[in-house]
């Protein structure tokens, strides 16, 4: 008789596998922006959805990975006094957003870590594809389901591939092109073009709209594509 074998990680890398636990917080925030393919064009179309959406109100915001906190210091731009808490399962993350942003950081793995309800903005850009698995990653879809109130947004930047496979060679060439024409260094090139060679579990982008239909949300459109870079929005 074998023994159980343990349970598979939800989260596919611990914090100190990843290029930013020994990055300064300059360092990181230059390096995701050269790294990313369209990082700012994303952000500028996610800004522009949380303005024309939430007009200044203050609204419940929950962010699972926020980093540096890059990406909530262009959001709280637009509704500046929304309670809003991060969810970072590096220690060095959580401090520099929490430093950034003054805002509660929580230092916790958002895979196992409840979820607060009634949220009316659930932002995530560039995080779910280290939930290692399919399942994995439905998983953190449900959670995010629950805690949106009604008519509540999920945005949803992410890597992600494509079901045709003709797309998603080309899309992965484009992306490690973008790599090495925008690295800072020799360094950052090595580090960057082995995270997302070895490190990164993409999902089809066609996929990933399908499961969050199918857990209940009335609407998921692509609001931005460039590459493997993907920023869906989800309605509640």
């Amino acid at each position: 008789m074998t023994s159980a074998q343990p349970p598979k990680p939800l989260t596919n890398v611990q914090p100190g596998y990843l290029n930013y636990h020994h990055y300064s917080r300059e360092k990181y925030d230059d390096d995701i922006v050269r790294s990313i393919p369209g990082h700012q064009e994303l952000h500028d179309k996610l800004e522009g959805i949380v303005r024309d959406e939430f007009g200044g109100r203050p609204i419940n915001i929950l962010e699972l990975g926020p980093g540096t906190g890059l990406t909530a210091e262009r959001v709280l731009r637009h509704v500046p006094d929304s309670l809003y808490v991060g969810i970072d399962f590096s220690d060095v993350m959580a401090r520099h957003a929490q430093e950034r942003l003054g805002k509660p950081i929580i230092h916790a793995d958002y895979a196992t870590f409840p979820f607060p309800p009634r949220q009316d903005l659930v932002l995530s850009v560039i995080g779910i594809h280290h939930q290692g698995t399919d399942e994995a990653k439905k998983q953190v879809f449900r959670k995010v389901y629950a805690s949106l109130a009604d008519n509540g947004l999920f945005l949803f930047g992410d890597l992600m591939t494509f079901r045709d496979q003709y797309t998603a060679a080309l899309s992965e060439a484009l992306h490690y092109h973008h790599l090495v024409a925008n690295a800072q260094d020799e360094e950052s090139l090595r580090e960057w073009a082995y995270h997302h060679k070895f490190q990164n579990a993409l999902a089809p982008m066609e996929n990933q709209m399908d499961w969050l239909r199918e857990i209940g949300f009335k609407s998921v459109d692509v609001a931005y594509q460039q590459f493997n870079t993907v920023l869906l929005v989800a309605r509640k």
